[in-house]
Order: C-alpha cells, then sequence, then structure tokens
C-alpha cells in the first residue's frame, strides 16, 4: 500500500481509502461491511470516509464496528457535517452551529471515538455566512474534537473565502473521475490545490465508467436524465477504458481508479467497497502504472466529455434570504442573483445544484 501525505497535516493517508456511503443501506450486507472493514485494515488501508447522514448514521455505527479492537492510531476517521435529512424531502444543507455542533457530538457517539480526524464540511449553506460555518469548525478544533479541517463541494470563491478563515484546511473533496474532470482541473490551473490534498469522490462515476448507458436501448432512471450528447461521450470514453484495461489484462475499473490516483493531487480514493469482493477487486489498481501513452490518451478522452447536467425545473418552496436562496422541493437550497417567491420555477442541474442562468420564471 501507498501513502500519501493529506494536505500539510503530517498525516500519512493510504492512496486507497474506504467510502462508506453504501454502508447501511437496506440492500447491502451488514456483516459484508464490517469485513470489509477488517480486510482494509489488514490490507494497509487506513482511511476510512463517512458522513452522519449516510444511512442516517448507519454508516457511522457500521464502521465503528468494523474497526473494533483496533488500536486507535492505526485508522484515521474522516466524517462530514453540514447537511440534515428532512423525512420524506430528502438532503439539505445546514451550516449553522447549533447544528454542526450537535451533529458532530452525534458522529462522535456512533464512531465510538473522542475526536475525528479530519472533519468536513458537507455541503456549503447558502443561507449561512460561510465565515460562521467556519467559525464553528474552528472552535470544534480548539476543543480537541476535531483534528484536522475539510471541505467538500465548493467552488473555487468559496475555497478562497474558507481558507482566509481556516488556512490551515488540509483537503477538498470533488466529484473526480475520467468522465467528469473539469472542476479538479480548473482548481490545477490557478494552484487552487496549494497546500491542500485533493480527495476524490465517484472515481468510477456511480460505476457507468465500467458498466454505461445502453446508447442503443431506452433508458431509465438517472440514465435518462442525461443528455444523448453527454451517454455517447461516456461510451466513446469507456471503450477507451476497456482498450487500455485489456492491454493491462485488468478490468476497467482498476484503469479508472489508476488514473485518478495518478493525480498528484489526489491524497487518497475512498472507493465504495460494501464487501470484501469489491475491497479485493479494487485493490488492484495499485498492481498495474499506466504508461505516458495511456495516460495521454485517457486524458484526451477525458477532456472531450460534456459536464454532466440533469436539468430539472422545479418549483421554489420556500425563499430565505429576502429572496436570494430558493428552497427546492428535494429539500435543497440554491443562490439565485434575482430575487424569487414561493412558486416561482427555476431550471437547476441536479448533479450539482447548479442554476441554469436566465431561468426563473414566474
Amino acid at each position: 500500500m501507498q501513502y500519501r501525505e493529506l494536505g500539510k497535516s503530517g498525516l500519512k493517508v493510504s492512496s486507497m481509502g474506504i467510502g462508506c456511503r453504501g454502508f447501511g443501506r437496506k440492500d447491502v450486507s451488514t456483516a459484508d461491511c464490517t469485513t470489509t472493514v477488517k480486510l482494509a485494515i489488514d490490507s494497509g488501508i487506513n482511511f476510512f470516509d463517512t458522513a452522519d447522514i449516510y444511512g442516517d448514521g448507519r454508516s457511522e455505527e457500521l464502521l465503528a464496528k468494523g474497526l473494533a479492537g483496533q488500536p486507535r492510531d492505526r485508522y484515521i476517521l474522516a466524517t462530514k457535517g453540514g447537511s440534515e435529512r428532512l423525512p420524506g424531502v430528502g438532503e439539505r444543507q445546514n451550516g449553522t452551529p447549533e447544528h454542526l455542533r450537535k451533529s458532530l457530538e452525534q458522529s462522535l457517539r456512533r464512531l465510538r471515538t473522542d475526536h475525528i480526524d479530519l472533519y468536513q464540511l458537507h455541503n456549503p449553506d447558502p443561507a449561512v455566512p460561510l465565515d460562521v460555518t467556519a467559525g464553528a469548525f474552528a472552535r470544534l478544533v480548539d476543543e480537541g474534537k476535531v483534528r484536522f479541517v475539510g471541505v467538500s463541494n465548493m467552488s473555487k470563491g468559496q475555497l478562497s473565502e474558507w481558507l482566509s478563515y481556516i488556512p490551515g484546511t488540509v483537503s477538498i473533496q470533488l466529484s473526480y473521475s475520467l468522465a467528469e474532470p473539469a472542476k479538479a482541473d480548473d482548481l490545477c490551473k490557478d494552484h487552487g490545490f496549494e497546500g491542500l490534498s485533493l480527495i476524490p469522490w465517484a472515481p468510477l462515476f456511480m460505476g457507468w465508467l465500467v458498466n454505461p448507458p445502453s446508447i442503443q436501448e431506452q433508458r431509465q432512471g438517472l440514465a435518462a436524465m442525461f443528455s444523448d450528447e453527454f451517454i455517447y461521450a461516456l461510451n466513446a470514453l469507456c471503450a477507451e477504458v476497456r482498450r487500455v484495461s485489456e492491454e493491462h489484462e485488468t478490468d476497467p475499473a482498476v484503469v479508472a481508479l489508476a488514473y485518478v490516483l495518478a493525480c498528484s493531487e489526489v491524497a487518497t480514493v475512498p472507493v465504495g467497497c460494501v464487501s470484501p469482493v469489491h475491497l479485493v477487486k479494487n485493490l488492484r489498481a495499485f498492481d498495474i502504472s499506466l504508461t505516458p501513452s495511456d495516460l495521454k490518451t485517457l486524458r484526451e478522452a477525458s477532456h472531450s466529455m460534456p459536464p454532466p447536467e440533469v436539468m430539472v425545473e422545479l418549483p421554489v418552496v420556500e425563499a430565505l434570504c429576502n429572496g436570494l436562496v430558493a428552497v427546492l422541493p428535494v429539500g435543497a437550497k440554491i443562490r439565485v442573483s434575482v430575487a424569487v417567491a414561493p412558486g416561482d420555477k427555476l431550471m437547476v442541474n441536479m448533479w450539482d445544484l447548479s442554476l441554469k442562468a436566465g431561468s426563473l420564471r414566474p
């Protein structure tokens, strides 16, 4: 197992981590989850990434169960706060100090520990000033309940502001894969990762880099919400991934993960493993070395991808901050440039909660 420094924390994290989003799902075996954690430790993996809302807290509980009996300095716990689940609605951001403190205390209890190694802001709350949220994180560090701070799903501007409040922030989580390189590339251009490590989420793009949606058959569910242009480009990209994997006599997932690991800004890739079989398969990404020619071919195919979009027209359920923050039916909040009122309609890209310019309709 390779180890890389997490930002400027001094912590050495395994370059492959375990992403625990799937822990606690109804279709996932509890025994498989805990066995996967134990096997990960035995394989040299020391980084485990979860969040308070994964499985409504069940993910953190199962992770703690899998880690039971291990010396505390043998693993690094990363969890997130700043989102909440609303019964019958969905998830929404909540960056208030009161919510963050309550969430952290609950995470400490579920994880059976007295401190979190990396506490990350899950999503910025557009209804709460960033300095207020950052102040809450700083206080948790001062109290010794959090060792290091990370962020997730921030724009370049938000990250710059956040760093002015907590310059010691060590990491940022962004969606980063062959299918979606743009956000990480954008930060790289302006040295946005200076002192920070990238922790990618969705490195296999929901598994579609291995099994892409069909371009011939009628697509269902989420796949039906992406444009034909995106699905065609994704299939072309996957063909290149398969070609490279065949040359290396390995699986496409291994190549896709190896490509992400080749990024120098990446400290660790928390792979969503919910069974020992998944873990063993993904560990193969460390057994191959992509050649400069492989990387060039994959990079060119990756950069030809259009940005992922899931465009949906949604009504404003509630307006906050003098109408400049809209609450959507799914619970999420989104900042708008023109004041809105309940009942107004917005065209929203649900993939990253961005607003299509000029989409406001009364």
